[in-house]
């Protein structure tokens, strides 16, 4: 007699879908962690509710809790800290210069390095503060 033929059942097979996922959640999970901003001094920035991003071409003024005034991981006086700026600012003239203070820092501090790098003419300046959560 006839014998019933057995039908396979066509299915869509997901396992390889779900080992790109997998892959890929790793992948951003690993890379983004790898995504800060170079570290020069430890500090405790200040906090602000409208905090927006600049980009990696400003010329960042660290100023320590003791007042000490960094550019590029490099200690500087007041007036080699504005002639190295000047000579950042030759290169590319559209920089701005962010003041990376400690929020223990003595406000002092930061007026003294907006003073000389003002009366050296140098105008695009921003405090840098951290996104209040």
């Amino acid at each position: 007699m006839f014998k019933p033929t057995l039908s396979k059942k066509s299915s869509i097979n997901i396992l390889p879908l779900i080992d790109v996922i997998f892959f890929l959640l790793v992948f951003f999970m690993l890379f983004t962690s790898f995504r800060t901003t170079p570290e020069g001094l430890e500090m405790q920035l200040p906090t602000a509710q409208t905090v927006t991003e600049q980009s990696q071409e400003n010329i960042v003024v660290d100023i320590s809790e003791d007042g000490q005034f960094y550019l590029e991981g490099e200690q500087l006086s007041v007036e080699n800290l504005t002639a190295r700026i000047a000579d950042l600012y030759e290169e590319n003239p559209n920089r701005v210069t962010i003041i990376n203070a400690d929020q223990d820092t003595r406000y002092q501090h930061v007026i003294t390095v907006m003073d000389s790098l003002r009366s050296a003419g140098f105008y695009d300046l921003a405090l840098a503060a951290e996104r209040d959560s």
